[in-house]
């Protein structure tokens, strides 16, 4: 049993029947091509997905140039060289995640234990004793579908998330995330991770991505204004949980998947908006310069501007 089962209740989620028309055939292939991934020898699978690093980098030509783009503007100190590299090195980690899910969402649980280690897991302990909900922060990494399942080995979290349109494929993601996460929480239904979080659950939310500037504020990231959400101080301010930052990385050399767990943050959030924000940045700025080549590059971190700014990417 994980130190705080007996607080963090099941948070409902209801499995759609997923549909079997023609139509979605394609999908279901797509369904049965993961689940024997996840299945196959760990070895085997990683094998199987190298080719996509390469393959990906040369076909998908405008997530290349976002990725680039991303990389020039948040890495300026480095030469083109080490940029290149960061960025090719971002397209072999996307492959890499294509077995990374498939394990998390069919593999037996059982073969991914050796693979997995925590650390810091004592900062959530002191923030779970506190009563009040934990807030666990993270960032969006290609390893991060392998960091919830590790995290699960300690703690049943809720997570909040995006839901997919392909609806098959909507629906096997959760089947899978549920035999190791505590709900998923639609990412338009705040309230229901406030009342987890209320009742002293815990709830797992990754902020960094640009949805508009609907509910975020601007503050920097890699020294560029970044629509950023406000949520994140929101929640802690409506329930009093406590924030614990965590990040998850892969290590090549070992081949094993880390979970860093910091401490709380400490008086979050204060009466100031744009320094809370900007404090959220900073630390995850932080923990992405650690893996610049396990960070979602491809993401248009910063299509949203400021007014009178000028479009950051190029027109796709």
């Amino acid at each position: 049993m994980s130190f705080c089962a007996k607080k963090t209740g099941m948070v409902q989620t209801e499995l759609q029947k997923p549909p079997k028309g023609p139509r979605h055939w394609f999908s279901w292939l797509a369904v049965g091509v993961m689940w024997v991934l996840g299945r196959l020898p760990a070895r085997l699978g990683l094998a199987l997905v190298r080719p996509l690093g390469p393959m990906t980098y040369h076909l998908m030509g405008s997530r290349r140039k976002i990725a680039q783009r991303n990389i020039e503007r948040c890495f300026p100190e480095l030469d083109s060289a080490a940029q290149q590299k960061i960025l090719v090195g971002s397209f072999r980690s996307l492959a890499r995640m294509v077995v990374e899910t498939a394990w998390c969402w069919s593999a037996p649980t059982a073969r991914l234990a050796g693979r997995t280690r925590v650390e810091g897991l004592e900062h959530l302990q002191d923030a779970e004793e506190q009563g009040n909900g934990v807030l666990i922060l993270t960032f969006h990494a290609t390893c991060l579908e392998m960091g919830g399942f590790t995290l699960a080995g300690e703690v049943r979290a809720a997570g909040i998330y995006r839901p997919l349109k392909n609806p098959v494929i909507e629906w096997y993601q959760n089947r899978g995330r549920l035999r190791w996460a505590n709900g998923l929480i639609k990412k338009d239904n705040p309230r229901k991770a406030i009342r987890t979080l209320k009742k002293g659950g815990i709830v797992w939310y990754a902020p960094d991505q640009d949805f508009g500037a609907d509910q975020t504020a601007f503050a920097p990231f890699f020294g560029i204004q970044a629509a950023t959400l406000l949520a994140t101080r929101r929640f802690p301010a409506i329930t009093e949980c406590a924030v614990v930052p965590m990040f998850p990385r892969y290590e090549e050399d070992s081949g094993t998947y880390v979970i860093t767990l910091l401490p709380a943050l400490e008086r979050f959030p204060s009466d100031d908006e744009r320094a809370d924000l900007t404090r959220v940045n900073a630390i995850l700025e932080e923990q992405v310069r650690k893996v610049p080549e396990q960070y979602w590059w491809i993401h248009r971190r910063f299509k949203t501007r400021p007014p009178g700014e000028p479009p950051f990417y190029d027109p796709v």
